[in-house]
């Protein structure tokens, strides 16, 4: 006589692959940075008393600096979501869209420093993971 077996639940049988939890890690710094690029991004914009008051820059005005953190805050998001669904593209994406908001923290430091260099750090400790 068989003895019955109890069946096997999905989620016991269901391996992720090796090294992933950095991978989301990263997705997670990615949504962070992402988040936080566009808040300055939109104070910039608005001149808003967050940052540093006539701040003087390489290229452009506070207003173009608003602009590219709210593109760039946006593209972070997107590529952060596609890399939390195991997007390969997104991952490749990432790395070069962190890349870029870094030297973009290390530009914008006239406006904020120590807001800057923050998301500077997230930036980097992001595209390590």
């Amino acid at each position: 006589m068989r003895t019955p077996t109890r069946p096997t639940r999905w989620w016991i049988r269901y391996r992720d692959d090796p090294g992933y939890g950095w991978v989301t890690f990263a997705g997670v710094l990615l949504l962070i940075h992402g988040v936080l690029s566009l808040i300055y991004g939109l104070a910039a914009l608005g001149n808003s008393q967050f940052v540093a008051s006539h701040p003087r820059y390489i290229l452009g005005t506070l207003h173009t600096w608003g602009w590219i953190g709210v593109i760039l805050g946006v593209t972070e998001l997107i590529v952060g979501c596609g890399v939390l669904v195991k997007n390969q593209l997104s991952r490749r994406i990432g790395v070069l869209v962190l890349g870029l908001a870094a030297i973009v923290e290390l530009l914008m430091v006239q406006t904020y420093p120590f807001w800057s260099l923050s998301l500077f750090a997230v930036a980097i400790v992001a595209n390590m993971g």
